[in-house]
């Protein structure tokens, strides 16, 4: 029992479960821990925190067995390797608590099991070398999205399900007040907002700081002049003007650092230009260096003046992100980045990997590496200590974006073999979490990228799609093919929910941070691709005024942005005017284009932002306030844990519609009602049947179970026990070996595990061309037909029960669902003129209350809800059974000779 299972109940299964413990994440039940303070055993956690994976897998095979009819022997062995991983993930992480730690585990399942099973199809199914060849590279592209996200939902559940703090605090002493210099690079800024800064500096509450601004290449006097004038003579200020100078702001910092800090000064801090810091910023973080290991601080950065306007509220939500999630879990594992601002180094440690590097635009964060890389330790205070300001512009920001991808690409060429787990020299002393944190920080850029690529393979596969083309990008059908986004919807949702649990943020603002994050889609994909083709970077600066405010700048600002949104909404249309509309693989597209329409969205709606004034932004934000502090008072009805409990419910109830077995379409046109015989004889728990013959009365016109059935092109091969099955072939092998008529039939388990028949295929000739007769033991025989082209048309149709079954040796009976039982049918009749066409059904019954019925709803316009049909071949065997809705009276007729009896014929329309 436990062998028997395959690569799709596991995917199944994985995915389930996945659904299974997002629910759980979602909702109150994240809370639950798994210490038990009073064993202080970790191996009782272990056991504990099995006993709860168990419970939820249990759970994950019941709703799968249910929904999808799977066989419970394969579950029950898929069941058992996820509850393996489950454990492994408890016992290597144990500051997660049991459901953060399945749920990891189920994320990562789902993702190899799908991975497994498309390049097992992809094996199988491609007819082509072409075929093998794409189907590989998207099998590739899966994988590196995986990978991807897997580091996104090690954040989200790292914040949301820890249970224990992993690194405690450094003991910070009050008394520890060495001299700080503080250095403010800047470079073309507005003189205004450099001299507020430098002001909100001077107030620092500290005994011993000074003050660096370093100006560099700014070349009109008119913007530096103001800002060297105000700092004339000022104590405690200095103000350098270099121009030119090489090394864009790293190179300003390194010359402050080399020659304009005072040689007394132990701890260097760095504030950006628009920045206006506390006055207990200095009070608050230097007292954590009396630690010897710590190398550097970094706290959390605010913005400002953003209140009353929906646009820069949306761009702070989707800048806080980062801090709330990444840099909290990242914190627990000592891998936190320098982030250029509102932080602090040790100057020992930074003059011994020799300062700022010069050659890396996004050098705060490569200094950090190199620290950690030197053997110190970095500390992230989720305490705000300065707030700088929002970029006024949508350009200024794609410009901000378009700098941290490249130079996280710039880290990832310098430093990727420092980061490999086999790099071991002596002067590395980064740590597993931490090379394996700062190596995803890198490749987490590429995700943007990989929708890039997954978008242009979405328009190849509609192009072959709307040209009638018979190649076959992937070979995956479109209800398993979907899980890819399936799980990027998850990690998505646990992003918004990461942000509404530690912000309270409401639903809107959670949606609207997230077309924020997703208008620079195009630009970060396009900073993966500068990254990998060039090795040097150009500082871009990000600009703190707006500026020209017409919609053809907006539009022409993302102009790639809204071409690969028009072309993708183009082909939403090609695919929706086929004759067979690929739904799942529509909505995919549509989603998409959305994603990159995201982009002149934002640029039109900075502009708005932009024209109204801050004054009038700050009424309007106080008179919203005022009516959202009303509108909870009134609907504090719901409690919040029942209110989360509900939305991730449906949550998992939508996101699992994307895999269920409907049917729908594909991008290679494979629809689930498009089922094979070869598709179900490969499904596990398929029962297959043979019938020789046309009548249903006389011996052998009955069908008789067959097993290890093989079927080809021109060729039948089956075993059977059956002694009249075998006589009858025996009988056709002596006179000629030439059968008028072979049916096969296919019954898969049904929603509540009992069998319905899928798939009936009629051929109208055949010819026994061996038969093998095993006489030792039970009687069995080995069988092989041959079998004409095709089968006959019309033949194949999903006929629900055999209608053959209704002769001599079998016992029908019909409910129509109004009554409590069942009334017993004679002569009854399936058949069907084509494919999609309407299904006849016809019987005739001697049950007065069912000729009632249908007496009453012929020629009444209405139609019999519910019929259930069932067929039993044995006293008490229920053989055959199959619900239809929707039915009317074609025919009736009474027979009033002799015992009242009555012949219907019901026409079952497709649906």
């Amino acid at each position: 029992m436990l062998l028997n299972f395959n690569l799709y109940d596991l995917f199944v299964l994985s995915f389930v479960q996945l659904i299974v413990s997002t629910v759980l994440v979602l909702s109150p039940a994240r809370e639950i821990g798994i210490r038990f303070r009073w064993t202080g055993s970790r191996i009782t956690e272990v056991l504990v925190g099995a006993v709860g994976a168990v419970a939820i897998s249990a759970v994950a095979c019941v709703l799968t067995q249910v929904l999808w009819g799977l066989p419970i022997g394969g579950l029950e062995t898929g069941a058992y390797l996820l509850v393996i991983v489950s454990v492994a993930v408890i016992a290597l992480q144990p500051e997660r608590n049991i459901v953060g730690s399945v749920f990891y585990a189920s994320f990562g399942s789902a993702s190899l099991a799908f991975i497994v099973w498309a390049a097992y199809i992809a094996v199988v199914a491609s007819h082509s070398i072409l075929e093998t060849v794409t189907s590989s590279l998207v099998i590739l592209l899966d994988v590196a999205a995986f990978l991807v996200w897997m580091s996104n939902i090690n954040y989200q559940g790292d914040v949301l399900c820890r249970s224990r703090l992993g690194r405690p605090l450094p003991k910070a002493d009050p008394a520890y007040r060495p001299m700080v210099s503080i250095h403010i690079p800047a470079y073309n800024e507005p003189p205004e907002l450099l001299i507020e800064t430098i002001k909100a500096a001077e107030l620092i509450d500290y005994p011993d700081f000074e003050i660096v601004v370093m100006d560099n290449n700014t070349k009109d006097p008119a913007v530096w002049g103001p800002v060297e004038e105000y700092c004339r003579d000022r104590p405690r200020v200095r103000f350098v003007h270099v121009a030119p100078w090489p090394g864009y702001k790293a190179g300003a910092c390194n010359l402050a650092l080399r020659q304009y800090t005072d040689p007394r000064a132990e701890i260097i801090g760095l504030v950006d230009a628009d920045d206006l810091v506390q006055p207990q910023y200095l009070r608050e973080t230097v007292s954590y260096f009396s630690d010897p290991d710590v190398g550097f601080v970094q706290t959390f950065e605010g913005n400002r003046d953003f209140e009353g306007s929906p646009y820069y509220t949306a761009c702070v939500d989707s800048f806080q992100a980062f801090y709330l999630s990444v840099m909290s879990s990242r914190n627990e594992r000592n891998t936190v980045p320098f982030v250029g601002t509102m932080g602090l180094f040790r100057r020992s440690a930074l003059t011994a990997i020799g300062g700022w590097n010069e050659w890396c635009i996004c050098e705060d964060t490569e200094a950090s590496l190199r620290v950690l890389k030197d053997g110190w330790s970095g500390l992230y205070l989720p305490r705000c200590f300065g707030r700088g300001v929002v970029p006024p512009s949508f350009a200024g920001m794609l410009t901000q974006r378009h700098r941290w991808c490249f130079g996280a690409m710039q880290i990832l060429r310098l430093h990727w073999r420092s980061l490999m787990p086999w790099d071991r020299s002596p002067d590395n002393h980064l740590t597993s979490a931490q090379r394996r944190d700062y190596l995803m920080a890198s490749v987490g850029w590429f995700r943007d990228l990989l929708m890039l690529a997954f978008s242009l393979l979405l328009l190849t596969i509609t192009g072959l799609l709307a040209t009638h083309s018979g190649f076959a990008v992937s070979p995956l059908d479109g209800s398993r093919s979907l899980l890819p986004l399936s799980l990027i919807f998850i990690a998505t949702i646990c992003m918004m929910w990461t942000q509404r649990h530690w912000t309270t943020l409401s639903f809107r603002r959670a949606l609207l941070s997230l077309v924020i994050s997703l208008s620079v889609t195009f630009v970060i994909a396009l900073g993966c691709i500068e990254g990998i083709a060039r090795r040097d970077g150009v500082f871009l600066r990000t600009s703190k005024s707006g500026g020209r405010r017409t919609i053809f700048t907006a539009l022409r600002l993302t102009r790639w942005e809204t071409v690969l949104a028009v072309a993708l909404y183009v082909c939403v249309g090609l695919l929706a005017d086929l004759r067979h509309r690929p739904w799942l693989l529509i909505f995919l597209i549509f989603l998409q284009a959305t994603v990159y329409l995201c982009g002149p969205i934002v640029s039109v709606w900075n502009l708005r932002a932009q024209g109204v004034q801050g004054r009038e932004r700050r009424r309007a934000f106080a008179e919203r306030r005022l009516r959202a502090l009303r509108r909870r008072r009134t609907r504090a009805l719901l409690p919040r844990p029942a209110a989360a409990a509900l939305t991730a419910v449906c949550v998992g109830g939508v996101t699992s519609a994307f895999i269920a077995p409907v049917a729908l379409l594909h991008a290679t046109t494979v629809t689930r009602g498009a089922v094979t015989a070869q598709s179900l004889l490969a499904s596990a728990g398929t029962e297959v049947y043979l019938k020789l013959g046309s009548s249903t009365a006389g011996p052998g016109r009955t069908y008789y179970p067959i097993t290890s059935a093989r079927l080809s092109d021109r060729a039948l091969s089956f075993d059977t026990s059956s002694l009249a099955l075998l006589g009858e072939v025996l009988r056709a092998a002596a006179d000629g070996g030439r059968i008028a008529q072979v049916s096969l039939a296919f019954r898969t388990p049904g929603p509540n595990g009992r069998p319905a028949t899928e798939l009936v295929d009629t051929f109208t000739t055949a010819v026994v061309t061996s038969f093998t007769e095993h006489l030792s033991g039970a009687p069995a025989g080995t069988i092989s037909l041959t079998l004409p082209p095709a089968s006959t048309a019309g033949a194949v149709q999903r006929a629900g029960p055999f209608g053959s079954l209704a002769g001599p040796s079998a016992a029908a009976s019909v409910n129509t669902g109004t009554a409590a039982s069942s009334y017993p049918v004679t002569a009854v009749t399936l058949s069907q003129a084509a494919p999609g066409t309407p299904l006849d059904l016809s019987f005739t019954t001697s049950a007065l209350p069912l000729l009632q019925s249908i007496f009453r709803t012929q020629g009444a316009g209405a139609a019999i809800p519910v019929l259930t049909l069932t067929v039993r071949t044995e006293a008490g065997g229920s053989a055959l059974w199959h619900t239809f809705s929707g039915l009317s009276v074609s025919s009736f007729s009474e027979n009033l000779s002799g015992s009242l009896s009555g012949t219907a014929t019901l026409v079952v329309r497709p649906r």
